[in-house]
């Protein structure tokens, strides 16, 4: 074997062992109980959000995912009202949701990603505070990933919806990925030009008109289907008046914008620091998500 043989051979090896390091996948070893139903946790994913927006309850922001099945590691991306809590309420994960700020980890908030018994219903959080016990053990939290062991348990009510008995006891290890950087920050003459304050405009106007169809184009496959949610309970006379209302709101909301921040395919329109529209790009056009 020649010196270029060898050398070519050992940078490949480099190579592969480089690559199956990067995408080394999430871990998960533990249980999550609510009442009689123990649900086996076999999939984990983390992500940090930088708060470039400035619209997050903390300074900056990890969220891990400990999942009973896989799920896009997109579905972790945003503000509030993540994906993955939409695919919990459609019954297409079941897991934890923890979140909590990187220079704080005495504190975090937990959401039970469970499909509630009834449509509508927000998914159960748990507010946790470092009391003297820590929330984490062995937390390590690097560029590249996070891992450690969390646990809790509160009795709560066994025939209760609204307060469930919930405990969870969980080790898990995974691939931190980053928000998309910021690709512009629209602000003035800019964001009222915008592609996203244009497609704003003209679903405002199909409010006006409840015209669900028009309104549902200008729309993302996620916005969708909570708008056909919201025509199923209402019935199409309630969600004309509601959609009404909803248009005075937001045309007033359109002469006050402050920023629009553009993450690539993703945007946030803000208007202050509590009221903000998101938006996504779908077949290459700008739709509300919202």
């Amino acid at each position: 074997m020649t010196t270029t043989t060898i050398l070519s051979f050992l940078l490949l090896s480099f190579l592969c062992f480089q690559t199956a390091y990067a995408i080394d996948p999430g871990r998960v070893q533990g249980t999550l109980k609510i009442n009689n139903e123990t649900i086996e946790l076999k999939e984990a994913y983390a992500h940090f959000h930088d708060n470039a927006e400035g619209l997050l309850d903390r300074p900056k922001e990890i969220r891990i995912v400990l999942a009973d099945r896989r799920i896009p590691q997109e579905s972790l991306r945003g503000i509030a009202f993540l994906p993955v809590t939409t695919l919990a309420k459609e019954g297409n994960v079941r897991g934890l949701l923890l979140q909590f700020d990187p220079g704080d980890q005495g504190k975090m908030v937990v959401t039970i990603l469970r499909a509630p018994s009834r449509q509508g219903t927000s998914l159960t959080t748990i507010s946790r505070v470092d009391t003297g016990q820590k929330l984490f053990k062995n937390l390590a939290i690097s560029k590249t990933r996070v891992g450690g062991e969390t646990e809790y348990a509160e009795k709560g009510s066994p025939d209760s919806e609204s307060f469930p008995g919930i405990s969870y006891s969980v080790k898990f290890s995974a691939p931190l990925f980053n928000e998309l950087p910021v690709t512009a920050d629209l602000k003035g003459k800019a964001a009222q030009d915008s592609p996203q304050a244009k497609v704003l405009r003209e679903k405002i106007n199909a409010l006006k008109k409840g015209d669900f169809d028009a309104v549902k184009r200008l729309s993302t496959q996620r916005a969708n289907r909570r708008i056909d949610l919201l025509l199923t309970q209402m019935g199409a006379d309630q969600a004309k008046i509601f959609a009404q209302e909803a248009a005075k709101e937001e045309e007033q909301s359109l002469k006050s914008i402050k920023r629009i921040v553009v993450r690539g395919s993703t945007a946030v329109m803000i208007f202050s620091k509590n009221a903000w529209s998101s938006f996504a790009q779908e077949d290459g056009q700008w739709k509300s998500d919202n």
